[in-house]
């Protein structure tokens, strides 16, 4: 656990502002007390954790804040900033943008013992993502399914086109949640360095008819953005002939697992 040297609170509210360290050369860093330097550094000797979260926030240690009724679990992953939430049996992956609400619910839960944030962040994730069960499931139905694999954000279709969770469609190297966003930890929040938009945007009907689906023996109706994300994935299996441009497709499939000239999966 980091010691804190000097700590300052606010007048009205007494409620921790900045405190300073020895940062790991001994020199001296002021530190604004956001939840994550909390995390890190436990100022005020809150956490019930001997060396905060520092294996949970930089490493690849899981963490249970709530064992039942129901279960609610918080661990890292690969990306920066991104976490996987469990909830009960339901496991969903938070984007860099949500890293912030999801730092002050482990520190809500952690110190108040208050799980409501992290609640909050998994109940917006499921209400605009597709269900990851559900699309799982069909994706067996696919003719060309061993074009598709499933990564932390989505589908990529031929190793290089995502359709991520909440039926965007970006090329895997500009996928705006893997690398558009900074934090700066002495400062605190997160800012968003550019703003990537969708490969192609498609225009769908807005009204479409509702479509069913039988998993395990139990109907299923898809939600509209169930039905969006499955027909991008749909369009992206025969792209080439859904838009003629062939240079464009030559261009753009030499980063994609495919022949560049034919369009057909590498042997």
């Amino acid at each position: 656990m980091t010691e804190a040297l000097d700590k300052s609170y606010n007048q009205e509210t007494g409620e921790l502002q900045q405190f300073l360290i020895l940062d790991d050369t001994g020199q001296p860093q002021l530190l604004k007390a956001t939840p994550e330097n909390i995390l890190l550094h436990d100022p005020e000797n809150e956490l019930p954790l001997e060396n905060g979260l520092h294996d949970v926030l930089n490493g690849d240690r899981s963490i249970v804040l709530q064992e039942n009724d129901p279960l609610i679990m918080v661990a890292p992953t690969n990306d920066n900033y991104c976490f996987v939430l469990r909830v009960a049996d339901t496991t969903v992956e938070t984007t860099p943008s949500q890293s912030e609400a999801v730092l002050e619910g482990l520190r809500d839960a952690l110190i108040k013992d208050d799980v409501s944030q992290l609640r909050d962040v998994f109940t917006k994730i499921i209400s605009e993502q597709v269900r990851r069960d559900v699309i799982r499931a069909i994706m067996g139905t696919f003719d060309q399914q061993h074009r598709l694999s499933q990564s932390a954000r989505g589908w990529l279709v031929d190793d290089f086109y995502l359709v991520n969770w909440d039926a965007s469609m970006y090329t895997q190297n500009h996928d705006p949640d893997s690398t558009d966003y900074v934090r700066d930890r002495a400062n605190g929040g997160v800012s968003e360095t550019n703003n990537s938009r969708e490969f192609v945007r498609l225009q769908v009907p807005r009204e479409r008819p509702n479509m069913m689906v039988t998993i395990d023996g139990k109907s299923i109706q898809l939600t509209d953005r169930e039905m969006l994300f499955l027909t991008k994935i749909e369009w992206l299996l025969h792209r080439r002939e859904n838009h003629s441009d062939l240079a464009f497709w030559k261009w753009t499939d030499k980063y994609a697992s495919v022949d560049t000239e034919t369009g057909l999966p590498e042997q």
